[in-house]
């Protein structure tokens, strides 16, 4: 199977060169970049040489984001052995030099990536380019800020560049976009090895996420101390190239090295991989279809460096738990050390449950405490001492503290009006006043009425009428009473407490109530008071959160059962934001009655004009209003 393999590998390339051939030779003649060589002028500024087997045709772009210079070698193939040769001179930060373009024609990208825009010169001599970069020239064009999609623009499969994050509306890229059918045929692409931070960015990392620049061991492919990590977990982002797939029964193994081929990865295989694989995808980014691979036959990939081992998802959690563990046992190899904490703000013994349930303590921590000096003694390995002395100066800060003023205002008004007439009339026909009737009978006579409707008076009008010889008497008094009354009651409690602590406040009585059974006499008493009940709360905006009960209860001793006087009771909860010095309306009550009652003699009360004088009437109109207002002070230490 792999001498198949590699003599389908042979004839497909020869069979590519064959047809290409003819569209090289009607372009010109194909040069091969041989070196990239960077040097220094007598200023220190940077000198760059590109030589090539013949004069090179370029063209330059200027990118942003990061900064870039990009030269794109036309009809050239590059030999070079490296793709990254470092600068580090007056902002040029490296040169990178891979192959772009192989068809329809070859093209050879040259990026220099830059850490500010650069002025540069660029010389055309026999077969080298010459870059030189100074403040002499000013040929720096606009800096072109939607051409991050140029780095994957007609672009088979290029591992070097940056991933393309963005898009420009107005390019729509034609990307050249491989298809293969079996295994034996294969995307054209040269074997390479990467950086594991550009590896990264193709599997699955977030292309949001600029990778640093790789270290100089990472350069020279000297691997430096590295941890084995899960790569591709959670919600992908898929960015590589795309695919098409169409395997029918195919041995995994010989699929694996398909995906060797197309990525540049190097693929190391547990020995109990093994299955067939049968896939049809179109148009599908290739790390996507490893994944989906990987997921039918229950394997996981894993990174080190730039090689990607596949074995079973079972045993690679087996060995991240192994690895787990030797982690924990080489730290618990450790000799531990003490450190001691007095706190000035926190309680010990509330800190001290917070460093046991925050998982910050090792199994080998101890936490003890003092009471009496308000002291932490912790032993634990050293590791774990930095994190817990900032948690332990986290805790232990200074708690603001919070006035609070509640102000009730207690409004009243009342009128009241009464109006009443109290007469009487005697009249008297005998022969002693000279007044007889004339008559036999009846020869004396007499007649009295008297009507009694008074009001509640502060003034009194009497009359009273009669003839000389008093047969006749008429007796009329009128009473009259109006009254007007205006009260406002303020109370204004304040108290003052600490973030997210309870304050009570009361100022009152306390009424006993006796309560006697056959064998004892218990005596309960019920507040009538003014008290505020405030927890409050500051956010980080600056603003505070009051948990609030405020209440005025006072008693009432014109209402009472037996000796015990009821309690009018006046109150609110709720709970509320206000900023900081700011005055809120939290509760208010307005109560309006009013009243009419009118006494009179049945008809004769409601003569026209004359009708008073046989009605009394009463008038009574009362308004209450109540308001409550909260203000919040945080108090500021200096």
């Amino acid at each position: 199977m792999n001498n198949l393999w590699k003599r389908t590998l042979l004839i497909g390339c020869v069979a590519v060169g064959l047809l290409l051939a003819p569209v090289f030779a009607a372009e010109g003649q194909v040069r091969n970049l041989l070196s990239v060589s960077v040097a220094t002028d007598q200023a220190g500024q940077p000198i760059v040489e590109l030589l090539a087997n013949g004069p090179l045709e370029f063209e330059t772009l200027v990118l942003d984001g990061p900064d870039r210079l990009v030269i794109d070698l036309n009809g050239t193939i590059s030999r070079l052995d490296d793709y990254r040769f470092p600068v580090d001179l007056a902002g040029v930060v490296q040169v990178r030099a891979s192959q772009h373009l192989v068809e329809p024609v070859p093209v050879t990208r040259v990026v220099f990536d830059l850490m500010e825009p650069l002025a540069y010169h660029i010389s055309e001599l026999d077969d080298r380019l010459v870059l030189s970069f100074g403040d002499e020239t000013a040929n720096w064009p606009a800096v072109v800020s939607t051409t991050t999609e140029i780095e994957a623009v007609q672009r088979p499969i290029d591992l070097h560049d940056e991933v393309v994050t963005e898009k420009p509306e107005a390019i729509e890229p034609e990307v050249i976009e491989p298809e293969v059918i079996e295994p034996e045929v294969i995307a054209e692409e040269t074997e390479r090895s990467m950086a594991a931070d550009e590896i990264d960015r193709l599997i699955g990392e977030s292309p949001s996420l600029a990778a640093p620049a790789p270290s100089p061991e990472a350069q020279s492919g000297v691997s430096g101390n590295f941890e084995s990590r899960r790569i591709g977990s959670g919600s992908a982002n898929y960015t590589g190239k795309r695919i098409s797939l169409n395997l029918v029964d195919a041995d995994i193994k010989e699929v694996f090295r398909l995906f060797h081929e197309i990525s540049g990865l190097n693929f190391v295989l547990d020995p109990g991989v093994s299955g067939r694989v049968t896939i049809v995808l179109d148009q599908v980014p290739w790390d996507q279809a490893l994944d989906l691979i990987l997921k039918n036959n229950g394997l996981d990939k894993v990174l080190e460096n730039n090689v990607l081992r596949i074995a079973s998802t079972q045993k690679l959690a087996q060995e991240a738990a192994s690895r787990q563990q030797l982690k924990e046992a080489e730290e618990l190899e450790v000799e531990p050390v003490t450190m001691t904490r007095t706190l000035s703000y926190a309680k010990a013994a509330e800190v001290e449950l917070v460093i046991r349930n925050g998982g910050v303590l090792s199994p080998r921590g101890r936490v003890i405490v003092d009471e009496r000096t308000n002291t932490l003694i912790i032993s634990d390995i050293p590791k774990r001492v930095e994190p817990l002395d900032q948690l332990i100066s986290t805790l232990d800060t200074q708690t603001p503290q919070v006035v609070i003023e509640a102000r009730i205002v207690e409004t009243s008004r009342s009128y009241t009006k009464s109006l009443g007439v109290t007469w009487g009339l005697n009249a008297i026909a005998d022969a002693s006043r000279g007044t007889s009737t004339g008559l036999s009978f009846p020869h004396n006579a007499s007649v009295g009425y008297g009507l009694n409707l008074p009001g509640d008076s502060s003034s009194t009008l009497g009359f009273s009428l009669g003839n000389v010889v008093d047969s006749f008497t008429l007796d009329l008094e009128l009473n009259a009473l109006e009254t007007e009354g205006k009260s406002r009651t303020l109370s204004a409690p304040k108290i003052a407490t600490q973030n997210n602590e309870r304050a009570e406040i009361e100022q009152g009585v306390r009424i006993p109530i006796v309560n006697t059974t056959a064998t004892e006499i218990n005596v309960e008493f019920v507040s009538a008071s003014l008290r505020l009940i405030v927890t409050p709360q500051i956010t980080a905006e600056g603003t505070v959160i009051l948990d609030v009960v405020v209440e005025n209860n006072s008693p009432d001793f014109v209402q009472t059962a037996g000796e015990i006087p009821s309690i009018r009771t006046q109150r609110a909860q709720t709970k509320l934001l206000i900023k900081d010095g700011g005055t809120s309306v939290i509760g208010g009550i307005f109560t309006h009655s009013e009243g009419a009652n009118e006494l009179g003699v049945p008809w004769f009360r409601k003569i026209p004009l004359f009708g008073w004088l046989f009605r009394s009437q009463n008038v009574n109109k009362e308004d209450r209003e109540l308001l409550i207002f909260l203000t919040p002070k945080i108090v500021k230490f200096s």
